[in-house]
């Protein structure tokens, strides 16, 4: 099968790319296992300027992007001019729809919901996968994207919402089904086993988008109470964002900014390669969260997580097996936490373990198996074997 993808990913040309494309976040990583089971994979992406930072390249052969311009990103005038922005590409959209056997359409996005639409106009095959909070929809777009789900899920047209419940996503339609997020292989989790990790001297990490929601001001606010406790413990800040500039104030504020190293955006090489080195993830988010992939980052890097019970981190988070569910939000409760855990250093090692055996179950090759399982069932065909 031929599979077409409408996607709002922000994608540039990359000369370091074998493939001559890249962009940031798991985007290609996904695209580069789902690819793997049709014969060829066209993308529709916004192409931008090159960035230097954080850069990930596609990396499967049988993807070809087909770059899109985006005259206006954000705003009114975005919204605006979407109607006149789906005049000029439709023929190209149309070309495209044409020649294919499915279309997958990630949301939320513009482009998405555009190529989902096209897709039930023309009767072909969909796979929509659903990457927010099934559970909160703050605005109409939002809102009209779980109603066409709860809707039309069914037949050939198959809907995942990323994230986990024992309960089924939608008691009206139960052909949804939920699907985990990944940017994980399974030969990078293998690898992280061979790993000698110290344990001598215990640091704590954080990887995110820096935004208050995600709760680094109150692992900052953690370091400083531990501090006054004569625990001095160093912290990994991974990532960019709005309130960057806000927590490295903070930093200064209450004085812990030497043993705080702000690492900025990452590829997902040097994420890893930071968590390796790191004992202990704080990770007390109270964000609206789908299925936080760099959890399972740090699990494969043998690293305790201490967050918080959002979403699907209850279920994939088992209390005191790998991790620790705070009960409230506090700075206080946060130290105490890190501090019961540091003064047991074999439960510690124990929980390590754990946590890396938990993410085994999460792996690239795992989530695209899952998918063609979903895929084949619905549009009664068989895809290509998975090659790792």
């Amino acid at each position: 099968m031929k599979l077409l993808v409408f996607s709002h990913k922000e994608c540039w040309r990359s000369s370091d790319s074998t493939t001559g494309w890249a962009t940031d976040g798991g985007f290609a990583m996904h695209m580069d296992y789902l690819a793997k089971l049709f014969e060829s994979t066209q993308i529709f992406v916004p192409e931008v300027n090159k960035r230097e930072k954080g850069e990930v390249f596609f990396t499967n052969s049988s993807i070809r992007i087909i770059p899109l311009k985006l005259f206006f990103k954000k705003g009114i005038a975005n919204k605006l001019f979407i109607p006149f922005w789906v005049l000029f590409y439709l023929p190209k959209f149309l070309i495209a729809l044409n020649k294919c056997d499915a279309v997958h359409a990630p949301i939320p996005s513009n482009i998405g919901t555009i190529g989902f639409l096209l897709a039930h106009l023309f009767g072909k095959p969909l796979y929509i996968r659903h990457c927010g909070n099934w559970y909160v929809q703050k605005t109409m777009a939002e809102r009209f994207w779980k109603w066409y789900m709860i809707k039309y899920a069914g037949n050939k047209k198959v809907f995942l919402t990323t994230g986990g419940s024992n309960e089924l996503p939608s008691i009206k339609n139960k052909n949804i089904k939920w699907i985990f997020s990944s940017s994980l292989t399974e030969h990078e989790i293998d690898q992280s086993q061979q790993i000698i990790k110290s344990w001598d001297k215990i640091n704590l990490a954080i990887v995110c988008r820096q935004e208050i929601e995600k709760g680094v001001g109150i692992v900052i606010e953690s370091l400083s109470i531990l501090k006054e406790r004569s625990i001095i413990l160093n912290l990994n800040i991974v990532g960019d964002g709005p309130a960057l500039d806000l927590f490295k104030k903070l930093a200064l504020k209450l004085n812990v900014n030497s043993q705080i190293n702000f690492h900025g955006k990452l590829n997902h090489e040097q994420v890893l390669n930071v968590l390796s080195q790191s004992h202990i993830f704080c990770y007390p988010t109270f964000a609206s969260e789908g299925f936080p992939k760099v959890v399972l980052e740090a699990m494969s890097q043998g690293l305790v997580i201490v967050t918080t019970p959002v979403s699907v981190l209850e279920n994939l988070i088992p209390d005191k097996k790998c991790g620790i569910l705070l009960k409230n939000l506090s700075p206080e409760l946060l130290a105490n936490e890190i501090q019961t855990l540091i003064s047991d250093l074999e439960l510690m090692q124990l929980m390590s373990k754990n946590a890396i055996e938990g993410s085994k179950l999460y792996s690239l090759e795992n989530w695209s198996h899952t998918i063609s399982l979903f895929l084949e069932g619905s549009w009664k065909t068989k895809l290509k074997i998975i090659n790792s």
